[in-house]
């Protein structure tokens, strides 16, 4: 009797190992029909002293438990944010991935969200279509849609806003921004490029400090090392260089490459300028102009367009031209020290010239010139003829 009773004890124990996984491990199972999992719709739940750590839940999701002195608890996410129910089909909370302490935390209704590390995602609970990667990137950010932050604190204060590019540490951090004023549309690529920016749109910011302090600004375009670094309501500006100051501490419409190409709302300088271009083009004469150059134009070809016909000077040899005679030229002459019409030296060094209404000018003056030579041989041949 007692033989048999060991002999059963026995053959209950291998059925119970052979319908168990063993601390050193199992032989000769079927990944066909072995697993370890439920064989209902419920998560499967790992503990480490009687807490759990690890669940795999129904929908697919992996979460990993954990608390520290912060207060985290479930902030390590593989799968998607939190165990909002999902299928995949206009249910909420779909396509995330988190990984990293206290990312996506606090989304509910986001989708198609990628944050890694620390805090990325940490308050967005609509968002949707973020990538966020690097400490406290995106942080602060609640309904914001669509942006791209790479690098620690990028596009980390923001609030809302879409379409934004921050690759960097710290690029676009927007510390300050408000849900009320969104920032759309702007790429900032390098390390604190622009850092403070919180009301602005569009725009494009490539280099080191870029726009360091700027909080206002748009529809600029900045590529170099630290461009405009304190300009402030800045607009429509384009600078490429290193160090670029602008004219003012609130630019708009200002071009500058290099410090030799500048420009102010589409007027247009070659050279170093030590003050700003005129706006409007117009200079000290009075007079508009789209091009400004130092330093001289050195080119093979020069071609000036006129208006019309009445614009050359054959105008002079109209008959009802009048003519100055010769002695109210000599009298002109000896009493100004230049040409009737002509700028004198001191207005030439004040004003500069024009050159095509100079051309035009000098083309009058040689076809009068022609005309006083013409009148002069039809006298000298009147002589030629008495003194025969």
């Amino acid at each position: 009797m007692r033989k048999t009773i060991i002999l059963i004890v026995a053959v209950l124990s291998l059925q119970a190992n052979a319908q168990s996984w063993n601390l050193t491990g199992n032989a000769g199972t079927s990944p066909s029909t072995n697993f370890i999992g439920t064989t209902d719709n419920q998560s499967l739940v790992f503990k480490i002293n009687n807490s759990e750590k690890l669940r795999l839940t129904a929908n697919g999701r992996l979460v990993f438990h954990e608390t520290n002195t912060q207060g985290f608890t479930n902030n390590l996410y593989i799968g998607g944010g939190n165990e909002i129910p999902s299928n995949n089909a206009g249910g909420v909370n779909y396509g995330n991935v988190a990984v990293g302490l206290g990312s996506l935390v606090a989304n509910s209704t986001g989708v198609s969200n990628t944050a890694l590390g620390f805090n990325t995602l940490g308050s967005s609970t609509t968002g949707s279509l973020n990538t966020a990667l690097g400490i406290n990137s995106m942080q602060f950010s609640v309904t914001g849609n669509n942006n791209v932050a790479v690098g620690h604190n990028t596009l980390g204060g923001i609030i809302s806003g879409e379409y934004n590019t921050a690759v960097g540490f710290s690029a676009l951090r927007a510390w300050g921004s408000t849900a009320s004023v969104p920032l759309v549309g702007n790429t900032a690529l390098g390390t604190s490029a622009l850092l403070r920016l919180t009301n602005g749109n569009y725009n494009t910011v490539l280099g080191f400090n870029g726009f360091l302090n700027t909080l206002t600004a748009n529809n600029n375009i900045s590529v170099g090392y630290s461009n405009a670094p304190n300009a402030n309501n800045a607009s429509g500006n384009i600078y490429i260089g290193n160090n670029i100051a602008p004219y003012n501490s609130q630019p708009s419409n200002e071009l500058n490459i290099g410090n030799w190409i500048v420009g102010n709302n589409g007027t247009i300088g070659i050279g170093q300028f030590n003050s700003q271009l005129p706006a409007d083009g117009i200079a000290q004469d009075g007079e508009r102009y789209k091009l400004f150059v130092k330093d001289g134009i050195r080119t093979e070809k020069i071609k000036v367009d006129i208006a019309s016909s009445n614009g050359w000077a054959d105008y002079v040899f109209e008959k009802d031209y009048k003519l100055m005679s010769l002695n109210d030229l000599s009298q002109f002459i000896n009493k100004n020290g230049h040409l009737p019409e002509v700028p004198s030296t001191k207005e030439a060094i004040e004003n500069g010239i024009e050159l095509k209404a100079m051309n035009i000018l000098l083309l009058k003056k040689i076809e009068e010139l022609t005309l006083h030579a013409i009148e002069q041989q039809k006298r000298i041949e009147v002589l030629e003829k008495k003194m025969k």
